[in-house]
């Protein structure tokens, strides 16, 4: 497993684990983060403090605390 900070652009993969603390939890819950759903990277800033990634159709933002909460595989 990787965290999605670490993912490549274009990279698609699946929500295994979400490492993050309430209340930071239930923000990406209700962004439809959440284990099983299918995550894309879309794109990064270039100092890598936030990430662009599409979830089941969603556009969603993440700064670099959440993007390396959420592992993938």
């Amino acid at each position: 497993m990787k965290k999605v900070s670490q993912m490549n652009i274009g990279d698609e993969a699946v929500i295994k684990k979400i490492t993050a603390k309430e209340p930071i939890k239930g923000r990406l819950s209700a962004m439809g983060i959440t284990k099983g759903n299918r995550i894309k990277l879309l794109d990064y800033t270039l100092k890598k403090q936030t990430w662009e990634v599409d979830v089941e159709g969603t556009r969603v933002a993440l700064r670099k605390e959440e993007a390396d909460s959420i592992l993938v595989e």
